[in-house]
C-alpha cells in the first residue's frame, strides 16, 4: 500500500515538472511572437520618422557611394617559387601595405621600382596560400606513414614510388591580390611585384645558384653524351666487322660474355642521359623555380561595393537607428514618469 502511494507521487511530481518545461518553451515562443508584433508595431505608429529616416539614408548613401567613397579595382596573381613560404610572403606584404598606407607613396614607388603616380594608385596588397595549410600537413603525415610502412614492408620500391607520386602541385604557389583605384596599371604592377620577389637576396641567390648547377649540369650531359654517341659508333663498326668475317680469330676485338660492355646497356644509358638533358633545358627555359602561374587581370568592373548594395545597407542602417530613436524616446518617457 505504501509502495503505490510513492508511485502515485512521483507520477504527480514528473507530470507536473513536463507541464513546466511546457509552459516555459510556450512562453519563450509567446515571447517572440510578442517581439515581432512589436517591431511590426513601431513603424506603424511612427511613419513619418521611419519614411523620413530612410529617405535620408538613401541621400547619403547614394553620396557617398557617388560623391566621397573611391571605387577600387581588384586582381589576383599566382606566384610560385621553391623558395616561397608563408612566413616570407606574409612579412613581405605587410611591409609593402604599411608603405601603401602612408600619405606619401614614395617609399611604396622606391622598394617597388614605380612611379610615384602608380604609388598613388595602389590601395592594398593581399596573399594567401594557393594550397591550404592543412592539405600540406595532411600531405607530410601521409608520408611519414609510408616510410614507415616502407621500412616495415618488402614492397619498399613501391612505396618509394607512390611517395614521389604524391606531392601536392603547386605546393609552393601564393594567391596574391592587389587593389587600385587604377585598373590601367594591373600590367605594370605585376611587373613590379614579380621584380621585387625575386630580387629579395634570399631568393635571388638561390635562384642564380639553381641556374648556375643547371648549366653545369647540362654541360656535363652534353660531354657524357658525346663520348656515348663514339662508344656507340665503336661498338657498331665492331660488330659490322664482326658480321663480315666469315671465320673468326681476325684482328677484331670480339665482345664475349666476359666483356665489360655491354652495347644494349650503352644504348639505354644514353637513351637515359638523352631524356635527362632534355629536362635540364626544359628547366632552364621556364624557370619553374620562379615563375607566374597566372598572372593579373584588368577588369572594367570594380570590386567595390556597388551602389545597390550601399543603397541597401544604408537604408538598414537607418531603419536601425529609426528603431533605436523610438526606444530612446520611450525610455524618456519612462524616466520622465518617476519625476
Amino acid at each position: 500500500m505504501e509502495n503505490q502511494k510513492i508511485n502515485s507521487s512521483d507520477e504527480i511530481d514528473l507530470s507536473q515538472l513536463f507541464n513546466k518545461i511546457g509552459d516555459f518553451f510556450i512562453n519563450i515562443g509567446l515571447g517572440i511572437m510578442r517581439f515581432f508584433a512589436l517591431l511590426r508595431r513601431i513603424p506603424l505608429e511612427n511613419k513619418p520618422l521611419f519614411i523620413v529616416v530612410i529617405l535620408a539614408s538613401i541621400i547619403v548613401g547614394f553620396s557617398y557611394s557617388n560623391f566621397i567613397k573611391k571605387k577600387f579595382f581588384e586582381s589576383t596573381m599566382i606566384l610560385s617559387s621553391d623558395y616561397l613560404n608563408k612566413r616570407l610572403v606574409d612579412n613581405t606584404i605587410d611591409k609593402l601595405n604599411l608603405l601603401a598606407e602612408e600619405e606619401n607613396k614614395h617609399g611604396l614607388a622606391k622598394v617597388l621600382n614605380i612611379s610615384n603616380s602608380l604609388a598613388y594608385n595602389i590601395v592594398k596588397f593581399d596573399a594567401k596560400p594557393f594550397v591550404a595549410e592543412k592539405d600540406l600537413i595532411e600531405l607530410e603525415v601521409l608520408k611519414e606513414q609510408l616510410k614507415n610502412a616502407q621500412a616495415e614492408s618488402k614492397n619498399g620500391k613501391v612505396i618509394e614510388q607512390v611517395i614521389n607520386r604524391i606531392e601536392i602541385e603547386n605546393r609552393h604557389a601564393f594567391e596574391i591580390t592587389v587593389r587600385t583605384y587604377n585598373p590601367t596599371v594591373i600590367d605594370t604592377l605585376q611587373t613590379a611585384l614579380v621584380n621585387f620577389f625575386k630580387n629579395n637576396e634570399y631568393i635571388k641567390k638561390r635562384i642564380e645558384i639553381n641556374k648556375s648547377n643547371l648549366l653545369e649540369k647540362k654541360t656535363k650531359l652534353t660531354h657524357d653524351l658525346q663520348k656515348l654517341d663514339s662508344l656507340k659508333f665503336i661498338i657498331y663498326d665492331n660488330y659490322k666487322n664482326m658480321a663480315a668475317q666469315s671465320k673468326q680469330g681476325s684482328n677484331n676485338v670480339i665482345l664475349s660474355d666476359k666483356s665489360v660492355t655491354n652495347p644494349i646497356e650503352i644504348y639505354n644509358q644514353d637513351l637515359n642521359l638523352y631524356n635527362e638533358l632534355q629536362g635540364i633545358n626544359a628547366r632552364i627555359h621556364l624557370q619553374s623555380d620562379f615563375e607566374v602561374i597566372d598572372g593579373f587581370a584588368e577588369f572594367s568592373e570594380p570590386s567595390s561595393a556597388s551602389l545597390r548594395k550601399v543603397l541597401a545597407i544604408s537604408i538598414l542602417i537607418g531603419i536601425g537607428v529609426a528603431y533605436l530613436t523610438v526606444a530612446l524616446s520611450a525610455f524618456d518617457k519612462y524616466l520622465a514618469s518617476f519625476s
